[in-house]
């Protein structure tokens, strides 16, 4: 058997041009004042707006009351199982045919994932999961495979950390589909993953869910916008689909700005094993958790450059009182809470190598920094955030020219904060540095 065949193909068909994939198809209940109704059912991912898992099923012999009752809000679903699995939610469409006694119900799950095949039990040998909307990576490790008439190359991305294995990969139709992003926007898949243990051991649900999770933020992380790893399929030793998770992409197609450059996936490479070695640890992993979940909101400009100044600082203070107080022991508790929010910051980076001076790639802060006596970056990140986070700041809306400078650098001390905090020292990319082009990466700072 060919142990390695699932990681060079999807395990559903994602290929399909259709705004609604079938991911699985099971037998399906639904519960209507306490009467159990079976039917058959679908797993669907919606991809036409907004992606999302769906759940439709279409049930037998449901007296017209009940059908009714539940159309016009006068009777409700409590329950909605597939496959024997309860999965909350609630109901965005009821249809079917009241004269044959048919009823068809569009369940919409309260979260993702849902775990629709096997348990935190279940027995594998590999994991195979799939990445929308990544990065265009350019591996230095590549194979060929045929793609028409023509051959396609490749590339592969291997990590690896305690262990385990993680391997992504592109696909034959992975530049055709940023091709797509690029014109069309959405939700194309850009990759393929497969997790294993390097010494062929067998791997259960209860661990894949927890490296999953940390993949989660490990790749948002050097996206710099939410991507997971998504539909995620366990295979045993017989090569027998034995676990799966249903789930959807959550951002659309955007390419906001990272420490992560495409053309250098030794990044990647080196970065995880330390990001991972930190995130086994219980507080590490909470902090690492709420610092990257507020950088990825923050990195989206869309949704206000103002909004992201403010999440990028709450970000900075928690990653500080995370290392000061508690990792480091530099400061109290109490001593933390007496510090000027400025101080805070400064104490984090000064003992992490991150220079604090205001640069001359923000130069409408240097203005700013020279006419109002701000002492250095600190100083001036937080005027600016006070501004905005006070109504009766006296120099409220004065600040405007450099909402854009203080947004980006807040997030490069940010993301090198993160950095430095998992003792990573390779190269990036500096998102300070203006029209520069992919593959244009330095030294972290305390690299030097």
């Amino acid at each position: 058997m060919d142990t390695d065949r699932h990681l060079f193909e999807s395990a559903f068909d994602f290929t399909a041009c259709e705004s609604s994939i079938l991911l699985n198809q099971k037998p399906a209940k639904v519960c209507i004042d306490d009467i159990t109704y079976t039917g058959s059912g679908e797993v669907r991912m919606g991809l036409a707006s907004r992606a999302s898992i769906y759940l439709y099923g279409t049930f037998q012999d449901v007296p017209a009351k009940d059908m009714m009752g539940v159309m016009f809000g006068s009777k409700e679903i409590s329950s909605f199982h597939i496959n024997e699995q309860d999965v909350e939610g609630f109901n965005v469409k009821i249809g079917g045919n009241v004269d044959e006694r048919v009823m068809t119900v569009k369940w919409c799950p309260k979260s993702e994932p849902i775990y629709g095949v096997g348990g935190a039990s279940t027995k594998m040998n590999q994991v195979v999961f799939h990445l929308f909307n990544f990065k265009d990576i350019l591996a230095k490790h590549r194979s060929s495979e045929k793609k028409g008439a023509g051959i396609c190359s490749i590339g592969h991305v291997d990590l690896s950390c305690n262990g385990w294995k993680v391997q992504l990969r592109s696909l034959v139709e992975t530049s055709d589909n940023f091709k797509k992003l690029k014109s069309e926007g959405g939700y194309q898949l850009t990759h393929i993953g497969c997790l294993r243990k390097n010494n062929g051991t067998v791997l259960s649900g209860k661990e894949t869910n927890k490296i999953l999770n940390a993949l989660r933020f490990f790749i948002s992380f050097a996206k710099g916008a939410w991507c997971e790893p998504i539909c995620a399929v366990g295979f045993n030793a017989s090569d027998n689909r034995v676990w799966e998770s249903w789930s959807s992409p959550r951002d659309i197609w955007h390419t906001p700005p990272s420490w992560f450059d495409p053309h250098h996936c030794e990044q990647l490479i080196e970065l995880f094993p330390y990001f991972m070695t930190k995130w086994e640890k219980e507080d590490w992993q909470e902090a690492l958790r709420e610092t990257i979940y507020w950088y990825l909101n923050a990195n989206n400009s869309s949704r206000g450059i103002d909004a992201g100044i403010i999440l990028t600082q709450a970000a900075i203070e928690r990653l500080s009182y995370e290392y000061t107080v508690k990792a480091k022991r530099l400061v109290t508790v109490n001593g933390f809470k007496d510090l000027w929010a400025s101080d805070k910051f400064r104490l984090l980076f000064s003992s992490l190598g991150i220079p604090i001076d205001i640069s001359s790639q923000t130069p409408e802060l240097q203005k700013l920094a020279k006419k109002f006596k701000w002492l250095d970056a600190p100083h001036a990140l937080t005027e600016v955030r006070n501004s905005l986070v006070h109504p009766e700041h006296k120099r409220r809306g004065q600040f405007d020219s450099a909402f854009y400078e203080a947004w980006n650098l807040g997030l490069w001390c940010l993301e090198l904060s993160i950095l430095r905090i998992c003792e990573y020292s390779g190269s990036y990319s500096n998102r300070l540095v203006g029209d520069k082009y992919v593959g244009a990466v330095e030294n972290v700072p305390w690299a030097n």
